[in-house]
């Protein structure tokens, strides 16, 4: 419980930026996202990396609750395979419309009984967008989330980041974990 151990003595609504390995992406991920759904039972996960099918699957077969965690999932439209709308995932339809995932957030960021935002991944996200935008919409999520009182978390994978990258959006953060 590495990352457990990171964030003892932060605040209670911390922001937090995740370098992991790419071998233990998706394990981290489901550490994080398991912590969050314990910790604060209410959230919501920004999915740019797998289809919002396949994280259920996954979350299923690691026995994490998923009933209380709103999805945006960014690649299923964009790969041309929407499913039906379900009631806790918005579908976008590029990686690189920010501005809907922007606006797609804005009544969680209201909603009281949302408690955390994972975003998973940066680095996947600078493939459809340049490294200014996706540094100002970290800097505008981690901004909102901090209004909004509520924990962030922010994935990036150690091979795919660029040192810039790191160094940009980590002065967002109160702090940044690398997984070993």
């Amino acid at each position: 419980m590495k990352i457990e151990d990171e964030i003892k003595g932060l605040p209670e609504n911390f922001i937090i930026l995740v370098i992991t390995p790419l071998h233990k992406f998706q394990e981290t991920t489901l550490e994080l996202l398991n912590m969050l759904v314990k910790k604060y039972s209410k959230g919501s996960y920004i999915t740019i990396n797998k289809p919002y099918q396949s994280i259920l699957k996954i979350l299923k077969s690691n026995n994490i609750n998923d009933r209380n965690v709103f999805f945006i999932d960014c690649i299923t439209e964009y790969l041309k395979e929407k499913d039906a709308i379900v009631g806790n995932c918005k579908f976008i339809d590029s990686p690189a419309n920010l501005t809907d995932v922007g606006i797609t957030l804005t009544p969680i960021l209201k909603d009281d009984a949302y408690k955390f935002l994972m975003i998973d991944s940066l680095d996947t996200m600078m493939l459809y967008n340049d490294f200014g935008t996706v540094v100002k919409f970290a800097h505008y999520i981690t901004g909102k989330l901090r209004l909004h009182n509520m924990s962030g978390v922010l994935l990036a994978v150690e091979e795919k980041s660029e040192e810039k990258l790191i160094n940009g959006l980590g002065q967002f953060c109160d702090k940044v974990i690398t997984v070993d």
